[in-house]
């Protein structure tokens, strides 16, 4: 390839190259505008949301009494653990919404999960996390609900063999 036909090229993928740009800036910007007003609580209360777009989530809710956990991601990923905590009386309820970003999410061993997912995405258990699956919704130490475009969720203990086990 000659140096001017290399000019001509990169000439032509420039525009397109800080559109992309741009377009990620001003995604980034928006997504910590909306995080600002809608993120509530943190890891002492009882009730978490999180926004998060381009970007990550750390999460350790310390707080024996959490009931809800609200996580909205674009394009971004997240890390939730819940291995610090005895389970709640009632539950915790989960609520995912996720665009292209995945959640990692740590449970005890021994913990019962209960899951819905809708879209193009899902939730998977690694296998010989110590934590299972329920059809009892009412009776899961955990309940996700979730609604994915192009990511999910994963849920390990922290001695699972899971993506997100350490």
């Amino acid at each position: 390839m000659s140096t001017s036909a290399l000019r001509t090229a990169l000439r032509r993928a420039l525009p397109w190259l800080l559109a992309w740009w741009a377009l990620q800036a001003a995604l980034a910007v928006a997504g910590r505008l909306v995080a600002r007003r809608s993120d509530e609580g943190d890891e002492s209360t009882a009730g978490i949301r999180r926004t998060v777009a381009l970007g990550e989530l750390r999460l350790r809710p310390v707080n024996p009494e959490l009931s809800r956990l609200r996580v909205d991601l674009l394009m971004a990923g997240g890390e939730v653990d819940l291995s610090g905590l005895a389970p709640v009386p009632g539950g915790i309820d989960l609520t995912l919404r996720a665009v292209m970003g995945g959640l990692d999410v740590r449970v005890p061993a021994g913990w019962r999960v209960w899951w819905s997912a809708r879209g193009l995405g899902g939730i998977g258990l690694a296998q010989g996390s110590g934590a299972t699956r329920t059809d009892d919704e009412r009776g899961a130490d955990l309940r996700v609900h979730a609604a994915v475009v192009l990511g999910g969720a994963g849920i390990s203990t922290p001695t699972g063999h899971g993506a997100g086990a350490r």
